[in-house]
């Protein structure tokens, strides 16, 4: 987890300088999230990773894994990337980000493929953003929590705390595990303007989110 204090202490250097202009609906098109998982945190699941698919890296440094952003008209059976948010407050936002890779535990034990999106109804403490696998072990295996976020016309970066799922402290018959902090998450995003007339943005159940998401958004 100290692998990410240059980059959190950055962007709160950032948070200073204030951002001027109207609301603009905001795409994103592709990037780059990691995952720096803390130091035993694997172990006291009961994990270890034994494999990752070609297109996993470890931008991190060891104990990360890294995914690429999906675009917006994925090839194949790669889910498109729909996350639409307002620059420069970030709120409101809608849809997912999609990723494509996989990642092994244990030899046995598959999950990838992962989503972030807005989940209404998550544990106290939590954002209400979540990582989802959408291969092999199917559910929600990660709550953020405590992001740190930088909206801009062209970048999207959040830094947050991922915690275990009560759903994946379940499957891993570990309840006691359930929002206990696995180490930290890095989204960084490409973005352009939205090409339709902010009007016709539809926000479904992430509205009940903007609240906390204004309270807690650098700006």
């Amino acid at each position: 987890m100290r692998a990410f204090g240059k980059t959190l202490a950055a962007i709160a250097l950032l948070a200073v300088l204030p951002l001027a202009g109207q609301a603009t609906p905001i795409q994103v098109e592709g990037g780059e999230t990691s995952v720096l998982f803390g130091n035993g945190a694997l172990a006291s699941l009961g994990l270890e990773i034994t494999s990752v698919t070609p297109n996993v890296q470890g931008s991190l440094g060891p104990n990360s894994v890294s995914f690429g952003i999906n675009p917006r008209n994925a090839i194949g059976d790669a889910l498109d990337t729909t996350f639409i948010y307002d620059s420069p407050n970030f709120a409101p936002f809608s849809g997912a980000i999609e990723h494509s890779g996989r990642v092994q535990f244990n030899g046995n034990i598959e999950v990838g493929d992962f989503t972030i999106r807005a989940v209404e109804g998550r544990p106290e403490g939590a954002s209400g953003f979540v990582v989802e696998s959408n291969y092999g072990l199917n559910g929600i295996l990660f709550d953020i929590a405590n992001p740190i976020v930088e909206a801009f016309d062209n970048s999207l970066v959040i830094a947050a705390d991922i915690l275990v799922s009560p759903e994946l402290a379940g499957i891993l018959e570990l309840p006691e595990a359930a929002g206990v902090d696995a180490g930290m998450a890095l989204v960084v995003a490409n973005s352009t303007i939205v090409p339709i007339p902010a009007a016709a943005w539809m926000f479904g159940s992430a509205l009940g989110l903007l609240g906390w998401v204004r309270r807690r958004t650098v700006a």
